[in-house]
């Protein structure tokens, strides 16, 4: 960790195995990320949190996963077998990412979307999910509601494949072949930054 206005950072976690920063907890208490830490492959991963201040790690009970995204009254969108969707162009075999959801917060998931393709990078945006996916071909920012109907493209990457999605809440930013580009989900607007 280290300070938003730059100076020296602070290590929180040591483990040996890979580990990758995926979000915060809604109330900000921990800094979530995804690790390898004590699993028998390094392709397994689980989540764990971390205090900002420092503490030690505490593993969350979802299982295997590797990303998170948290909607209204404790709703709860998990990524497995994700990956850089660019590392995985076009993977359509049975190790493709998808995504959970748990829409009452009560530890009970389904599965959302049957798309074939690698999800990846689910974010909670209103009362959408948004996440990339290759399904047409190349990696663009789609959603769909908590139910995984309503499915809409929201970007229009044509050769470069949308990478790296995330959001503050309100709207989404990703990068495809070194541009940035920001999606504001209230009026479906992508702008790529200068």
């Amino acid at each position: 960790i280290m300070p938003a206005e730059g100076g020296p950072s602070r290590r929180l976690t040591y483990h040996a195995e890979h580990s990758e920063v995926v979000g915060w907890q809604p109330d900000g208490a921990r800094i979530l990320y995804a690790s390898s830490a004590g699993l028998p492959s390094p392709r397994w991963r689980m989540l764990s949190g971390v205090s900002p201040q420092g503490s030690e790690p505490v593993r969350l009970t979802y299982g295997i996963a590797n990303a998170i995204a948290f909607g209204p009254d404790g709703a709860v969108v998990l990524g497995r077998n994700i990956l850089e969707p660019a590392f995985w162009k076009r993977y359509r075999g049975g190790t493709a990412g998808y995504l959970w959801i748990d829409v009452q917060g009560t530890g009970e998931f389904k599965r959302l979307l049957g798309l074939n393709s690698n999800i990846a990078a689910p974010c909670w945006v209103g009362g959408r999910i948004f996440f990339l996916s290759d399904h047409e071909g190349i990696s663009n920012v789609y959603s769909c509601l908590p139910t995984g109907k309503d499915l809409r493209r929201h970007s229009s990457q044509e050769t470069f494949y949308a990478r790296n999605l995330a959001t503050d809440g309100h709207l989404c930013v990703y990068h495809a072949g070194g541009d940035l580009f920001v999606l504001d989900p209230s009026t479906n607007r992508e702008t790529r930054l200068e």
